[in-house]
């Protein structure tokens, strides 16, 4: 269990530190990916929606601490993020690549939607071909390049964190 919470805090850590200051270098289009949600939506698709939820939940407090307006905005959002990414995953092939990634187009589309709404409702400039076209589809595409990337890496910690976990139940 302290490893996962290690591995855990650690990757959020660099995630979150690479999010703010190198992938500001390869924004294309004046769009960057989003590392934490693809990091989020992985982890929900392979370790469930409990450990999902937490990354997600933890993940989110990262982003709300340096960023957010309000304490807890980005910390729900996450959670239910990596909630419904783990909802899916007794339901598929969980190791799949094209699973990881068609997943984590459509999470990111709906996350980055949901915080487009929820930040400019009030303003009543709803300007949604604009967001949809020009930020939103294409930090999804772009999380799902990042999901290629990211997917081999998290399944093979998946598996070692299997393994030890299985090596423990068997006193």
């Amino acid at each position: 269990m302290k490893r996962k919470v290690l591995f855990y805090s650690f990757f959020i850590l660099v995630f979150l530190l690479l999010q703010t200051t190198l992938l500001h270098y390869a924004a294309i289009m004046g769009v960057i990916p989003n590392i934490l949600v693809v990091f989020i939506i992985i982890t929900g698709l392979l370790r469930g929606n409990i450990e999902g939820g937490i990354v997600g939940f933890f993940a989110g407090l990262a982003v709300d601490l340096l960023f957010g307006g309000v304490l807890g905005f980005y910390a729900l959002l996450g959670m239910y993020l990596g909630i419904a990414a783990g909802s899916v995953n007794r339901r598929l092939f969980r190791e799949n690549l094209l699973v990881a990634v068609f997943f984590t187009f459509v999470y990111s589309v709906l996350y980055e939607f949901l915080i487009y709404v929820i930040n400019n409702i009030m303003s009543g400039n709803m300007q949604y071909l604009y967001a949809l076209t020009d930020v939103i589809l294409p930090e999804s595409v772009y999380n799902s390049i990042i999901a290629l990337l990211m997917f081999p890496l998290l399944i093979r910690v998946e598996g070692w964190f299997e393994g030890k976990e299985s090596k423990l139940r068997k006193y």
